[in-house]
């Protein structure tokens, strides 16, 4: 009987290709994140950042967002 043992490549390959995957969520997770937190729609975001190859996409997202709009803070004034 025949021991399976996979061979150093392809752990390497997969867990490559594990990493890029979670990276590759975790772009598109924080991209839509930040388009919903500067009044954009996320999902109008999303998607052309992932068709664009993520990396790019969130670059061009990083230089064509809207400025954050500040959110008043109330305080209250003791006498």
């Amino acid at each position: 009987m025949e021991t399976f043992l996979p061979d150093i490549a392809s752990l390497l390959f997969f867990l490559t290709l594990a990493i890029y995957s979670l990276l590759v969520v975790f772009m598109l997770v924080w991209t839509y994140h930040d388009a919903e937190s500067r009044g954009v729609r996320g999902l109008l975001v999303v998607i052309p950042t992932f068709m664009t190859g993520t990396i790019l996409g969130v670059i061009l997202w990083l230089v064509f967002r809207p400025e954050l709009k500040p959110v008043p803070v109330l305080v209250r004034v003791r006498e």
